[in-house]
């Protein structure tokens, strides 16, 4: 099997090498014009008009960062699964951001005026740029009409994709109906209501399906014609890794109405119904059954067009006795590109051992590295048994005592004999599911490749007293966990071992799609037998059983059931989607931001609507004695108030429920006088 190319790391300099960023308002010119050219001179220039259009990728999302990074671009960046208590990063500078309250004055990232700098960059390109530019006879100056139509469907593209990301985290937000001089002191938008900044939205991704631009995007980025189970650069055309295909746009689509039919934005949030513009319009619509039947049809238009084009849930290549690991399975998932990927890009601070996000879910005191961001207590918890039940429904479940216990991430044999015997493992973290082993980091899991084969071969991570793997106030598991997903099991920061592993950083994948699938069927129809099918498929592949098998097995039945199917549902997207930038936005849409599940797999109001309560195992006990090198020499056998292995609350993380949507930025406020705030702001 061969590793992707560590170019993909760096695929995004094919367009941002020339890459600008423009100024403060979000109607300001760009720096080509700063430069004092006239835009005529702009898009009569091949290099300054390739320029402009790679400028308008610059505001993609980052979800890979999670760590110190979101200080600069938190809005772009995965700052959303530390504002709602996903994760933590202990670093005090971005701890702060989770702990402090915010207004519409300070509040810690805005998208507002990037997204809008870049939906004005796309505006003018789609005016300006020419059929074709230059002489065919001169390359270097030419584009061709092909190339100049998809261009221009890509920037359609992106523009829609950023008013989506603007609607995600504040609802409807204003539409951008011409190209305005920023000179202009009069500059004034409203804002639209929610139908109306869908269905824009919309407009500009059926002028790629159905419209002017029809039949100009590949279907897919897929090259080649290998078989399932092989990673070759030859497979798929990684130099346009992050142009839209059909694929995304459809994927797009989908995800979009399924957020319009979302009780956030269709009839459940009862402040925001009352929201008006200036002129008494309503904001918010009542509720609107239709709109789970559009996102379905969304959705059976992308999968039916994923089944015919060759996307499939992945699955690792089968062993010897042709059965598929899912420990492999999910694993590889993340380490290649792969035929479950809608849309991703090369952009993926998870490309080297001793810097950013790989570092920082690295236990401390592994060369280079800082091991300061990982989930809370709550989020461990909503891993499966591997019999596939709640922790609050497996009676083999325990909370007490100790096992020796294999670690599945030590190899990818799928003979257990081969895989590395821990010492003494919590029973919390015994029998779990193969996504908990690939996700998370626990007291005294070995790391999956030893950097000292002789005296360190036993490595393991301690986050408890004592243990190296808490090294100071910034470099330290704040709730006894490391993030493990994504980390490549090759890297080592040490002598000559491999430090750098390029892989794509996943916006879109089909197990995503097959989950939102199951949450409208079963808004329309709970006896839906997709409901549980596609349930069922993700389920399967991350190795634990599907209902299906359980109900006919008498261990558990949702089926039928509308609110325990709604509940399944979104559990399995918050374990399969854990880390990778959905978990804000899903509870916000849901309208569960603000609560938890408590130990009896009960959603629990937070505090009294003050505060989201977050629990870890205690850092400041023991769970063993350590000799001069971090090695375990005696294990505590008991739990309790003396132990490490005890929950503690370590965050009460802000919470009121304005924060379901964002605050409109107070600026923004100040110099208009048609833009009204969010609910509960003022």
């Amino acid at each position: 099997m061969q590793r992707m190319n560590i170019k993909i790391a760096s695929i995004l300099l094919l367009m941002s090498m020339m890459l600008m960023t423009s100024c403060s308002d979000y109607l300001d010119v760009s720096k080509e014009l700063s430069k004092n050219l006239d835009k005529e001179e702009v898009f009569s220039n091949a290099a300054y008009l390739k320029s402009w259009y790679g400028e308008i990728y610059s505001w993609l999302p980052n979800y890979s960062e999670s760590g110190f990074g979101v200080q600069s671009n938190g809005a772009f960046q995965n700052l959303w699964s530390i504002l709602s208590g996903e994760l933590v990063c202990a670093h005090p500078n971005v701890l702060k951001y989770a702990q402090n309250t915010y207004t519409p004055s300070n509040a810690p990232s805005h998208r507002w005026w990037k997204c809008y700098e870049e939906i004005r960059q796309s505006m003018i390109f789609l005016q300006r740029a020419p059929e074709s530019l230059g002489n065919s006879e001169d390359q270097s100056g030419y584009i061709s009409k092909a190339e100049m139509d998809r261009m221009k469907a890509d920037v359609t593209y992106l523009m829609a994709y950023y008013y989506f990301q603007l609607f995600e985290l504040y609802g409807p937000t204003p539409i951008l109906s011409n190209i305005a001089d920023p000179e202009q002191e009069n500059i004034d938008y409203k804002r639209p209501s929610v139908d109306e900044m869908v269905n824009h939205i919309d407009s500009l991704l059926d002028e790629l399906i159905d419209g002017k631009y029809k039949g100009v995007l590949p279907n897919t980025i897929k090259s080649g014609n290998s078989e399932d189970y092989t990673h070759t650069n030859s497979d798929y055309d990684l130099n346009n890794i992050l142009r839209p295909t059909m694929a995304t746009v459809l994927a797009l689509r989908a995800r979009l109405w399924v957020y319009a039919a979302s009780p956030l934005f269709n009839g459940g949030y009862q402040e925001a119904l009352a929201l008006k513009d200036k002129e008494g319009k309503r904001l918010f619509p009542d509720y609107d059954a239709n709109k789970w039947k559009i996102a379905k049809k969304h959705l059976e238009e992308l999968l039916s067009f994923a089944e015919s084009n060759g996307y499939h849930l992945y699955h690792a290549a089968p062993g010897k006795d042709g059965t598929i690991d899912p420990n492999q399975s999910i694993y590889e998932l993340f380490q290649y590109y792969n035929d479950e990927i809608l849309w991703a890009t090369g952009n993926n601070d998870y490309n080297h051992v001793a810097s950013n996000m790989e570092a920082r879910t690295t236990p401390g005191d592994m060369p280079g590295s800082m091991g300061n961001v990982g989930p809370y207590q709550e989020m461990v918890d909503l891993f499966f048994t591997k019999n596939g039940l709640d922790i609050s429904e497996d009676t083999t479940y325990h909370e007490t005592g100790f096992t020796d216990y294999p670690n599945v991430c030590t190899t990818l044999s799928s003979s257990v004999k081969h895989y590395h015997l821990d010492k003494h493992i919590f029973n919390m973290y015994v029998n779990r599911e193969p996504r908990f082993y690939a996700d998370i980091t626990y007291e005294g899991k070995s790391w999956h490749i030893q950097r000292d084969q002789k005296t360190y071969k036993d490595f393991g991570a301690y986050f408890s007293k004592g243990g190296k793997g808490h090294q100071d106030n910034t470099m330290y598991a704040r709730a006894g966990y490391l993030l493990y997903k994504f980390n490549n099991r090759t890297l080592l920061n040490v002598g000559s071992n491999t430090k750098r592993w390029g892989r794509p950083w996943i916006y879109f994948r089909l197990a995503d799609f097959y989950l939102y699938y199951a949450e409208v069927c079963n808004e329309i129809d709970p006896s839906d037998p997709n409901i549980i099918k596609y349930l069922d498929l993700v389920r399967e592949r991350a190795g634990i059983p599907g209902y299906k098998s359980l109900a006919a097995k008498g261990i558990k039945n949702i089926i039928g059931d509308q609110q325990k199917q709604r509940d399944a549902i979104q559990h399995e997207r918050m374990v399969e989607m854990f880390g990778e930038g959905n978990y804000y936005f899903d509870t916000h849409r849901w309208m569960t931001a603000g609560y938890s599940k408590d130990t009896e797999g009960n959603w629990i109001k937070n505090n009294d609507d003050k505060s989201i309560i977050r629990t870890g195992m205690d850092i400041n006990q023991r769970a063993c004695e350590f000799n001069s090198k971090g090695i375990p020499t005696l294990f505590y056998d008991k739990t309790g108030t003396n132990s490490y292995f005890n929950r503690v609350v370590v965050d009460e993380l802000p919470w009121i429920k304005a924060m379901l949507l964002y605050p409109v930025p107070y600026n923004e406020m100040q110099k208009s006088k048609l833009i009204v705030q969010n609910p509960l702001w003022d």
